[in-house]
């Protein structure tokens, strides 16, 4: 079957329903803004209902559109269920999914506890999985819908003191890849989204410390790049500056990619 162009643009996209998770600040608050503008309706999942509740009163009062502020711990296994049940209560069809909530942890591997590592995957990598699954039906029930799953730069190499996040991430790039190369004979189009370093909290939450990594991009650059991509049917959109050459690490000795991206992330010594 041929792959179905999705544009976010056409009219019959107004009034339709996107889930955008990690909906409370940075790149997904911004998602959530811009779509509210397209006149899209929005289910807005993430921990801290009070900055849900504020921001979904701030869509509806501003551009009118319905959002449905959903309190979720995507780190429990058995969230996305409990989503897919609320929607289908709500009587709410998912057209775009968005897969952004994450976290990282910056530092030593030993530093960090099993259960935040085990918090960190289950939210990095298997919610979007699950969550992909869950409400296939929902999507597949549009003549054409749409997934964003966020990846980083990260995911093209090792990243010695952050090697949890960026294995998490290298897998979700795998699988919205491949999901990509499946979904499009049935009109779904996964993107996946590459930010690179983004002025948000992720820094703050995951001890962030002064590293080779200099500047930070705008959310609001980041989710203006990926609704042009969903426009022109892109597979991959980065946002990022400098990801050729993490490409181009590809084809560099494994011994030498860790040695230098080590350096970027190391620690400062006491």
């Amino acid at each position: 079957m041929k792959q179905v162009k999705i544009n976010l643009d056409l009219p019959d996209w107004k009034g339709q329903w996107a889930l955008v998770t990690g909906a409370s600040s940075g790149i997904g608050r911004e998602f959530a803004t811009q779509l509210a503008v397209k006149g899209i309706h929005l289910v807005l999942v993430a921990r801290r209902g009070a900055l849900l509740d504020s921001l979904a009163a701030e869509l509806t009062a501003r551009h009118g559109t319905h959002a449905l502020p959903l309190v979720a711990n995507l780190a429990d296994p058995s969230t996305p269920e409990f989503i897919r049940r609320r929607l289908e209560d709500e009587g709410i069809r998912i057209r775009l999914l968005i897969n952004n909530a994450a976290f990282g942890r910056w530092g030593r591997f030993e530093q960090t506890d099993s259960a935040t590592y085990r918090d960190m995957l289950q939210l990095d990598a298997l919610a979007p999985v699950v969550l992909c699954r869950e409400l296939l039906t929902q999507l597949a029930s549009f003549p054409s819908a749409a997934v964003i799953n966020v990846s980083s730069p990260a995911a093209y190499q090792p990243v010695p003191y952050m090697a949890v996040y960026a294995a998490s991430k290298a897998f979700i790039h795998q699988f919205s890849q491949a999901l990509h190369g499946e979904w499009g004979q049935q009109g779904i189009l996964v993107q996946t989204l590459l930010p690179g370093p983004t002025a948000t909290e992720f820094d703050d939450v995951a001890g962030a410390y002064a590293s080779a990594i200099e500047g930070r991009g705008r959310a609001e650059t980041v989710v203006a790049a990926s609704l042009l991509g969903l426009a022109k049917g892109q597979a991959v959109v980065c946002s990022a500056k400098g990801t050729l050459k993490q490409r181009l690490f590809a084809l560099m000795p494994a011994a030498l990619v860790i040695r230098t991206v080590g350096r970027m992330f190391s620690p400062p010594q006491p």
